[in-house]
């Protein structure tokens, strides 16, 4: 009713009982306001909360849109995660394309291109590939050869940046441009977009010669088959997926994404899925790496 404080304003620092016009504690001489906006310290601060708050550790930099790995050369996008309908939304595939179902990605990185005999012989001592030349896509490489690069390759990083082959939801994703309604990795011109059976004069060709799609990504349509993560089965799209989905089964087979060099249009589709043995090889398989940095440590 009065407005009489009720409980008795006392020294910060020493507690010893202040008045409300002491700007300094006659006993101990600790400021009693704050000097900048004159609020009162309260016991226990030596500084003002509101003009001094406590110093918090800095917010961490926003990762790169482009990271080049400096052991081989990858060049990496980053994809943005998002939510899509992945599958055979034209209708034009097989029934392991079926049904379209909701998938959602977190960010990761992808390699602009499929890794090349220049970059493979970086880290790995021979060639494997019909086709040679330093910029042609490395091919005749099997599931666990592809693996064990990307291994090697984490290693060389000392684990700072960890490398893999994508799932098939992250590769399709990438391909769509970010889970955008195309028919092939940039839309439905093959012929501007892909090396297949009738335009690529039989063999591989140099990676980066058709237009990319658009989040800058080139060949994932065309060129050479690609290899994923997953395990390839042909219910997997009838699973229960959740986020950032892995298929896993008992079964040798892989799932290989975009098609090539050999083989017609409808195969270069970004919804065409296919399987391959793990330990097949031939001149028109290759592959291209994600990378996710490591967490900070303690973070």
């Amino acid at each position: 009713m009065c407005e009489t404080r009720l409980q008795a304003l006392v020294c910060p620092a020493c507690a010893e009982p202040v008045k409300e016009a002491w700007k300094r504690c006659p006993q101990c001489e600790a400021l009693l306001l704050c000097p900048r906006c004159q609020r009162r310290l309260a016991k226990g601060q030596v500084a003002c909360p509101h003009c001094d708050p406590e110093e918090r550790p800095p917010a961490p930099a926003p990762l790169p849109a482009l990271f080049t790995d400096a052991i081989c050369g990858l060049e990496m996008v980053r994809i943005i995660g998002g939510t899509f309908q992945m599958g055979d939304t034209f209708g034009q595939g097989m029934p392991t394309e079926l049904p379209v179902h909701e998938v959602s990605l977190d960010d990761y990185y992808l390699g602009r291109f499929v890794v090349t005999q220049e970059q493979w012989l970086r880290l790995m001592a021979e060639n494997p590939s019909k086709h040679e030349g330093p910029n042609l896509p490395v091919e005749q490489v099997d599931w666990e050869q592809a693996v064990a690069f990307a291994r090697l390759l984490t290693e060389r990083h000392q684990g700072r940046y960890i490398f893999d082959l994508p799932s098939e939801a992250q590769w399709e994703y990438a391909a769509r441009s970010g889970g955008k309604p195309e028919l092939y990795a940039g839309g439905d011109r093959i012929d501007a977009l892909a090396w297949y059976e009738a335009n690529s004069q039989g063999r591989t060709q140099p990676v980066g010669t058709k237009a990319p799609n658009g989040l800058g990504l080139f060949d994932m349509s065309g060129n050479v088959w690609e290899w994923c993560r997953d395990y390839f089965t042909e219910d997997a799209y009838h699973r229960a997926v959740g986020r950032n989905p892995v298929i896993a089964a008992k079964t040798d087979d892989r799932v290989i994404r975009g098609g090539s060099w050999h083989l017609d249009a409808w195969s270069a589709r970004c919804a065409r899925r296919f399987s391959c043995a793990r330990d097949f090889f031939g001149p028109a398989l290759g592959f291209r790496l994600i990378m996710t940095p490591s967490p900070p440590s303690g973070g």
